[in-house]
């Protein structure tokens, strides 16, 4: 019974241990995450993103206004002459909003949005852009 017994008080205290440890890890890994963590300027900004569709290369506009890192909001304004390109960058802008706001600028990454796989690069190309201003 006693090699029972030390063997359990012995599982408790590695265990307390690894979670000490585990907790520490976590607790320099958030630290070192704040660290990293861009802070940007709060203001309104605007960037042109550019992407390749199957007739060559397009652009769209988009306005980002930021305040501690998160957006507040966002304006999408299509910047193509082509006339599918133009339709799909309309509903890229009817869609984004929700997408984005209130998250912050970092975070960022849109995928697929109203049916279009092209536009949401334009998007991303601009934000990063933007990212680029507004950099503290």
């Amino acid at each position: 019974m006693t090699s029972t017994k030390n063997s359990l008080h012995g599982s408790v205290r590695v265990a307390g241990v690894l979670a000490a440890v585990a907790t520490a890890g976590t607790m320099t890994t958030a630290l070192a995450a704040d660290a990293d963590a861009a802070n940007y300027r709060d203001g309104t900004y605007t960037a042109t993103g550019d992407y390749t569709r199957p007739g060559g290369p397009d652009k769209i506009n988009v306005t980002v206004t930021l305040k501690k890192n998160i957006v507040q909001s966002v304006s999408v304004t299509p910047g193509s002459s082509h006339p599918v390109s133009s339709r799909f960058q309309g509903l890229v802008a009817g869609a984004i909003a929700s997408q984005v706001q209130g998250k912050n600028i970092d975070s960022i990454n849109v995928g697929k949005t109203a049916g279009s796989s092209l536009t949401p690069q334009g998007f991303n190309n601009a934000i990063s852009k933007i990212k680029s201003q507004a950099r503290a």
